[in-house]
């Protein structure tokens, strides 16, 4: 079976560590295989940021930017902005109205938001996000999402909308089917999740004099009160940073000087800032070369390609359920 792999990210905010981590870097390995569809998805954006779409615009420039520096490549995959394809919206009008209530009620972001409530996501569109979701991956015949488990239940949802809507109307497009990644567990710099919002985030752009501020400030074993004194590892964010970007051998040399009190807390940090910086200086020095015309141009000419094949497909789906 030929790959159509299908992802997007919701520009909300600044570009940061956790999204490179958990998205970009399994683009790069995906673009290199399969035929893969990665989009801006900003109408998914709209249902946090409504209140106002200048974070959205901004985002959307910076976001593209990212991706380039980080490597994603246009030569290898579409990239694409969802909002500028109308054929998307048209499609998920159409699921909408064959899509139970009590599927949507299932997702586990609207789970979420009914236990804890956020002001900004109370919103038909929130709710009724696995429906756009669904049309965003079908439109292009994709038949791959890569999701973390967590996401998972979020892909069986647009499966058993695609499956209804093959079944009533004798239609064949691909079911799509979760496509497992490795998704690192990167805690904020203050140990909660990654945000923007929250103002505990390692950007993408960051300089080598702030990227090691801001490593400074991860949180050690707070039970060790001097380096005279053993550590643990296991109670210390650098340590958990140690695990994702220095080299395995680096890794156990800290685990074992830690416990032994051979370490300080201080130059386990210098480490950890010379380890990130060999993987991310790159990226940032190309993200600061970039400008926001080629931004544009990329996602303009990747958008008008996409729009000519969601249009073909598009055309095809109506006159299948014959509504044109």
């Amino acid at each position: 079976m030929k790959e159509i792999i299908v992802s997007g990210m919701r520009p909300t905010g600044a570009l940061h560590l956790g999204h490179y981590m958990g998205v970009i870097k399994n683009w790069l390995e995906l673009q290199k295989n399969g035929e893969c569809y990665f989009f801006v998805a900003d109408w998914h954006a709209m249902t946090s940021c409504w209140k106002d779409l200048d974070v959205i615009k901004k985002a959307r420039m910076d976001y593209v930017r990212g991706w380039l520096a980080a490597g994603v490549d246009p030569h290898k995959a579409f990239i694409y902005n969802q909002s500028w394809i109308p054929e998307i919206l048209k499609f998920s009008q159409m699921l909408l109205c064959l899509t139970p209530p009590g599927w949507a009620d299932r997702s586990p972001s609207w789970k979420d938001q009914t236990l804890n409530p956020k002001k900004d996501l109370d919103n038909l569109g929130f709710y009724t996000y696995p429906v756009l979701q669904a049309a965003d991956i079908s439109i292009v015949h994709g038949n791959f999402v890569p999701v973390g488990e967590d996401q998972v239940s979020h892909i069986e949802i647009s499966r058993e909308i695609i499956r209804k809507f093959n079944r009533f109307y004798n239609t064949n497009l691909p079911e799509p089917l979760e496509k497992l990644t490795k998704v690192p567990r990167l805690p904020g710099i203050d140990g909660n999740k990654m945000s923007s919002s929250i103002g505990n985030v390692i950007l993408l752009n960051e300089t080598e004099k702030s990227l090691q501020k801001k490593i400074n400030k991860l949180k050690t074993d707070e039970l060790r009160n001097g380096i005279e004194n053993p550590g643990n590892p296991d109670n210390c964010l650098v340590f958990t940073y140690h695990k994702i970007f220095s080299a395995g051998k680096m890794v156990q040399e800290v685990n074992d000087a830690c416990r032994g009190a051979k370490l300080g807390c201080g130059e386990c940090k210098q480490m950890l800032g010379n380890s990130m910086q060999s993987e991310l200086m790159p990226i940032a020095q190309k993200f600061n070369t970039i400008s926001d015309k080629e931004c544009m141009d990329v996602l303009v000419e990747g958008t008008n390609k996409v729009a000519k094949k969601i249009k073909n497909n598009w055309e095809e789906i109506i006159t299948k359920v014959k509504f044109n």
